[in-house]
């Protein structure tokens, strides 16, 4: 059996809002600043509302086959206006591709979110589905207590002088408790997030901190650069290799580009004893 002919697929329209009481749970989840998202959800939040959709696809009897290897290979969102808390909202997901190699499938899935004067956001996601992992797991050495998180600093307003400038580092980590209130936050239960087995039998040593959290902590460094209500215009990310929980991370930034109509391009990563975990970039709107 094949996912091919899911290509095309359009999923069925969700009709909600951005409840303010779910957006400060995310926020606390993530680790923001809670006094700067009063009016308006911050940008990451895109991933809550990714995660309305995704279960619609996931779902299906003809995809659940499929996921018992489930990994999010990579993101981008690009924002178009500010999601205003308690703004109604209409979310349609559509399968965009599908491609096969070997025992794993790669499924690309958009979600379009409109409010009342258009279009707010674009979401596009690539997920990697397989019934079986490429390879074994590393040695069980069991399942590990719940470690303490490690420092979490919250962001802060950050200024630069412009192209080359290296952004203040976030330190940033998430203990097994805090993936259990992201998940809850976020709407993303993968089991490999909270489930020593699962996460082993999809491959995996054991938990691993979800993809589009360490993408908020990025999400959070870009955005302490602008003071406005929206400003990132465009976040891509790239999941390379798996955080265990309780261990520390830094989120680094540079400037890469001088200011091209009052927008900035900032180079993104989350390192973890010098190996980039994730890597990406956002466009942030200064004017």
């Amino acid at each position: 059996m094949s996912l091919d002919a899911l290509t095309g697929l359009q999923l069925d329209a969700i009709h909600t809002r951005i409840a303010p009481e779910k957006v400060a749970e995310y926020v606390a989840a993530t680790g923001d600043d809670p006094g700067r998202w009063e009016t308006v959800a911050p940008p990451s939040y895109a991933g809550a509302l990714l995660f309305m959709a995704t279960p619609l696809l996931l779902a299906r009897q003809d995809v659940r086959t499929y996921t018992k290897v489930l990994v999010h290979v990579d993101q981008r969102f690009e924002w178009h206006a500010p999601l205003e808390l308690g703004a109604p909202v209409l979310l349609v997901g559509r399968v965009s591709k599908v491609r096969t190699r070997g025992a794993s499938t790669f499924v690309g899935f958009e979600v379009a979110v409109d409010g009342p004067a258009g279009r707010l956001l674009d979401s596009s996601s690539t997920f990697l589905l397989g019934e079986e992992p490429a390879s074994p797991p590393g040695i069980d050495h069991g399942e590990p207590p719940a470690p303490p998180r490690a420092d979490n600093d919250v962001p802060s307003p950050v200024q630069h002088s412009g192209a080359g400038s290296v952004l203040p580092s976030l330190a940033k980590s998430a203990s097994r408790v805090d993936l259990v209130r992201y998940a809850g936050a976020s709407g993303d239960f993968n089991p490999i997030h909270y489930d020593h087995e699962a996460a082993r039998d999809s491959g995996l040593d054991g938990i691993v901190v979800h993809g589009l959290l360490m993408g908020a902590w990025m999400a959070q460094l870009a955005a302490a650069t602008s003071r406005r209500s929206d400003p990132l215009g465009e976040l891509r990310l790239r999941f390379r290799t798996a955080l265990r929980p309780g261990v520390a991370t830094a989120v680094v930034g540079t400037v890469s580009g001088e200011s091209v109509d009052g927008i900035d391009r900032i180079d993104l990563a989350v390192r973890a004893d010098d190996v980039e975990l994730v890597t990406g970039h956002a466009t942030v709107r200064m004017q």
